[in-house]
């Protein structure tokens, strides 16, 4: 790669709603730029995003990819990003270190989930951002329309910068309102113009004053403040265009390398080891700075480590420091990429989007640094990942391998995890939604070879009880040679909810030997863990050892054990036992019109709602507290019923009783299934 001004670097990440027409924008902008000698097609399975097998077999983007090019002078860096609402944690691991955005919207559907998501995110780091409008070659498109729902959803800063020269099959082309002229637009563009000038005038307090004073803006003004508010990410510029016509694309290109911010603009804050704040000046001859946004595994090269140059130069075959880890580590080779194609570069300067081969110790959000660099950058908070599956092992060999297949997985995108539920004795993986899980499972069959069965998780019951009882557990067995003896007394009690268990020794005069106190309690413990009524842990509850008997030579540890454990299955079957549940708050984001429909299912999910505040324009939260197991399928639920536009956080809040019809059956399940075994 030739060597270039950093000021001439871009990176823009592309984003929308799947299907809007993100990956064909790409490979049209990488054939333009002569970056590649023909057109893939999604259909065929041979742009340059979509390579792997599973994104070719659905025909979607699911992780997100960088290309590069050279335009006009520019080094450009581009990211095509996943529409579909179970990937939007790439979007959250990219957008924070990315200059600018543009939003793909198909001119037939218009404004989208995906275009909120884009929007949320541009929004959240104050990133620069255009609409571009795709698909207006089309029938019955409406692009004022388009334009009009944009500026409703997203704010009156939203104005056309490049609009059609006709529509659908009439389409010859578009024009930039500020330096193209086309006779048949002429006054539309003057209309547009007049139009906008509040909106140019606000964007800076200079041009507003001039603007109060005069009631007007000169040419001049006019088109430095436009090109001034899109740099800054005042104004939001929407552009038209075609992508199968190959048309607005060189338009959307310039606005990019001339209006988009460099990244020598750009100011991060990082924090030193004390906590304070240190402000990043972005240049090449500083001191090398960059952070990671994102790993993945390579056939041919093994692990990849994309990072972004915030500041100085980082060359190749030359040593670095993890400040995150506090480890050094070495570049060996650096790329560019453009989908699978690695390029090699000899050195990466700020803005730049590149990847590091053989990383050991570098992950997810580290800041990576010139040795002698002390300060940190803040890592950037991923949407939590709310859908879980049991998975269970086909085989023993598989077993075997599956901790590190999903450890691999885990890596490439931290959205997914999984864990082994210490209650439930499963094992868990968590990730963004359904077709996430399903992709990354088949992942891990078809690249580590490991298959696996998923399951509805279980639900983390507890039995607890409600009442107090008095009783005896006795052990005694006479065979050849010494017997066993063993004789406790016990007191059983409701707990605080939360107090968990408690034992006392209330022993007197030695009728429980003290070297047994401590198998009584063991006893106990184990027992109320095995569960009583159903299977599950006992939990809540105060043990009072207060009389007893032994025998001088049958009497043992072992016996006391038993002895116990007998005495405290008899007292909780008697103090009036009951199920617990976990009880999980919630808060679910929607637009207004939804709210209704949601808080009656949240109701009829035995939900008791908490309250409501506003979520932002257009929308609301809703709070609830609602049982977990009336919600383990609830993504799927919610996206059915607004039609992907709602979200949702999930903590656990405490738990409480299980309904009577509900425990029984829960109970009648343990005791079948206990039959059974036997």
């Amino acid at each position: 790669m030739a060597n270039i001004d950093a000021s001439k670097v871009r990176n823009v990440g592309i984003l929308g709603h799947g299907g809007a027409g993100k990956t064909m924008l790409i490979e049209h902008i990488l054939h333009k730029a002569g970056k590649t000698s023909r057109i893939g097609k999604i259909s065929d399975g041979n742009t340059a995003g979509d390579y792997l097998d599973e994104e070719k077999e659905r025909q979607q983007t699911i992780c997100m990819k960088l290309m590069h090019v050279d335009w006009k002078g520019s080094r450009i860096h581009l990211v095509d990003h996943p529409g579909y609402v179970d990937f939007l944690g790439e979007v959250a691991a990219s957008t924070p270190l990315v200059d600018g955005i543009i939003i793909v919207i198909d001119a037939t559907t218009g404004v989208q989930v995906g275009t909120d998501n884009a929007f949320k995110y541009a929004e959240k780091y104050g990133t620069p951002r255009a609409f571009f409008i795709n698909k207006i070659d089309r029938d019955n498109v409406d692009f004022d329309a388009v334009v009009e729902s944009i500026r409703k959803f997203y704010g009156l800063q939203c104005v056309p910068l490049v609009i059609p020269v006709g529509l659908s099959a009439q389409l010859t082309g578009v024009v930039n309102i500020l330096s193209g002229e086309n006779a048949a637009v002429a006054d539309q563009i003057e209309t547009l113009k007049a139009g906008m000038m509040d909106v140019v005038a606000e964007s800076d307090d200079a041009l507003l004053e001039q603007y109060l004073e005069t009631g007007t803006l000169t040419a001049e003004q006019f088109t430095q403040g436009l090109q001034q508010g899109i740099t800054s990410g005042k104004i939001v510029p929407i552009l038209a265009g075609s992508v199968e016509k190959d048309i607005g694309i060189e338009e959307l290109m310039d606005v990019v390398a001339h209006s988009f911010p460099s990244p020598l603009e750009r100011r991060f804050i990082a924090k030193n080891s004390d906590g304070t704040e240190v402000e990043i000046v972005p240049s090449a001859s500083g001191p090398f700075v960059a952070q990671v946004f994102r790993s993945i595994v390579d056939p041919f090269v093994g692990q990849l480590t994309l990072f972004r140059v915030i500041s100085g130069t980082l060359k190749s075959d030359s040593d670095f420091y993890n400040v995150t880890t506090q480890t050094k580590e070495r570049t060996g080779k650096l790329f560019f990429l453009c989908g699978k194609e690695q390029t090699q570069t000899p050195e990466v300067i700020p803005g730049d989007l590149a990847a590091m081969a053989k990383l050991k110790n570098t992950h997810f959000g580290d800041t990576i640094a010139a040795a002698g660099v002390k300060y940190e950058l803040p890592k950037h908070p991923l949407p939590n990942s709310m859908v879980k599956l049991a998975i269970y092992p086909k085989s023993r060999s598989d077993e075997d391998k599956l901790g590190e297949a999903l450890n691999r997985l885990a890596e490439e995108d931290p959205t997914f995890s999984h864990y082994r539920d210490k209650d439930t004795q499963e094992h868990v993986v968590r990730g963004m939604g359904d077709l996430q899980l399903e992709i990354f499972l088949d992942r891990m069959k078809r690249k580590y070879g490991v298959e696996c069965e998923t399951r509805t998780p279980k639900v983390a019951y507890r039995e607890t009880i409600r009442g107090k009882a008095e009783v005896q557990g006795k052990h005694k067995k006479q065979t050849g040679g010494h017997g066993q003896y063993g004789d406790v007394h016990l007191r059983v009690s409701p707990n605080e909810r939360g107090g968990g268990y408690q034992f006392i020794d209330s022993i007197v005069g030695g009728v429980v030997p003290r070297q047994y106190i401590p198998a009584v309690d063991k006893g106990c413990i184990e027992a109320l863990q095995r569960g009583v009524i159903a299977g599950f842990p006992v939990v809540d509850i105060i043990v009072e050892l207060f009389f007893g008997s032994y025998h001088e030579v049958d009497s043992s540890e072992m016996a006391f054990k038993i002895a116990a454990s007998l005495a405290i299955q008899k007292g909780v079957k008697e103090a009036r036992p009951c199920l617990l549940e976990p009880i999980m708050e919630i808060a679910v984001t929607v637009p207004e019109d939804y709210m209704g429909d949601i808080t009656g299912d949240l109701n009829s999910r035995r939900g008791r709602i908490l309250g409501m505040e506003s979520g932002g324009p257009g929308k609301q939260v809703i709070r609830a507290n609602v049982p977990e197991a009336e919600i383990l399928r609830y993504s799927t639920d919610l996206r059915s019923m607004t039609g992907g536009r709602g979200s949702y956080d999930l903590t656990f809040s405490h738990y409480d009783e299980v309904p009577e019809h509900i425990a029984s059956g829960l109970i009648a399940a343990y005791e079948k299934a206990r039959a059974a075994g036997e």
